[in-house]
This record gives structure tokens, sequence and C-alpha cells, in this order.
């Protein structure tokens, strides 16, 4: 039995897929991301972040030699705007990227999967960033999701910009540090397109 060599129509690499979505040209489903700061040891200056969707319903295999099944995938950044000193807010679609056959076998309908968002305290390299996610189930059904912080490492200094997915439950943390601690809370609501 003879092993066939991979050739370049055989199996579209990731870059390839990547450069194929398209972004819907009129999404219909926003959703308002907000993300509310309380009780923090000192004001945040930027918030970042990105929305991750997937078509479930298709897959392929990025290497013929490993065999691995995967499923379409894609982030887009967030553009948050600040409200006031404890509220960030950005406008998100749930239909943002464009179904299509992008793999020759029926079009791949997509999903959205989640959102990620972190604060920083200037927007400096050694900032801590403190993450804040959402699922996208928790997007749809318009819920939210608190994050605990403790206040002492504020605003950071690690050279390698470190992210703290902080803590969904207060009681994580032992007595002595509850009384320091802040919140990060995402909020997700029923936007206009």
């Amino acid at each position: 039995m003879n092993a066939e060599t991979p050739t370049s129509d055989s199996a579209p690499s990731m870059a390839e897929l990547e450069a194929k979505y398209q972004r819907n040209p009129a999404p219909k489903q926003a959703y308002r991301i907000e993300l509310k700061v309380a009780d923090a040891p000192g004001p945040f200056a930027r918030a970042e972040g990105f929305v991750s969707y997937e078509a479930p319903n298709c897959t392929f295999i990025p290497n013929q030699i490993v065999g691995v099944r995967k499923r379409p995938s894609h982030t887009l950044p967030i553009e948050f705007a600040k409200v006031d000193e404890s509220t960030f807010v950005a406008t998100i679609h749930a239909d943002a990227m464009l179904d299509e056959d992008y793999l020759g076998e029926g079009v791949c309908h997509w999903e959205l999967m989640g959102v990620s968002s972190w604060l920083k305290a200037t927007g400096a390299k050694t900032d801590i960033g403190y993450l804040a996610n959402l699922a996208g189930d928790e997007v749809r059904a318009q819920k939210f999701r608190t994050n605990y912080y403790l206040k002492d490492e504020y605003p950071g200094n690690d050279p390698d910009e470190r992210l703290d997915p902080g803590e969904l439950d207060r009681n994580k943390f032992t007595p002595e540090f509850q009384g320091q601690l802040f919140t990060i809370t995402s909020i997700a609501k029923a936007g206009t397109p």
C-alpha cells in the first residue's frame, strides 16, 4: 500500500482558509457588551478584546499526516469606548461572519462562540490585563458574568504582558483577602444593528 503525498489542492492550509473567510456585509444580530468595574484600586485607561466565531457544521483536515479534523474558526477585534471611569462599551454582531461554502462541501454556518475582553490600567506593556469573558450562549441569552480580582497587583509590572482571569466565585479567596477585591462585570444586551 503506497502512502500518497498530499498535494497543494488536497487540503487547504489554515492561512488559505483564513484568507477566504468573509465578513457579513449586513449583520443584524447586534449585542452591546458592557464592562463595568467596581471597587478598583485605580482607573482603567483601556479595554481590548476579540469575538470568537466557529462554523460547527463544517470540518476540514489541515494536516493530512496528522489527520485531525478541525472546524473553521475566526476572531474579530472588539473596539471598546470608554463611557465613564468605570464603564466601557462595544457593539458586536453574532452574525458578523458570512455563511458561505468555504470548503467546497456546502455552506458553513458561523456561530458566535464567545467574547474575550481585558482591561488595562494605563495600556502599558507591563500592565496586567484583567480578563472578563462571556460565552456565546451567555451573549445570546443577554446574561452577565462577574469576575473577582485582587487589588494588590494593580496595575502590574510584569514585562511579559500577564493576563489575570480572576475568579467567578468570590469564596475562592481566603477570608483575609475578601476585603481586597474588585470586580469587572461583563454584561450582554440586545443592541441595534
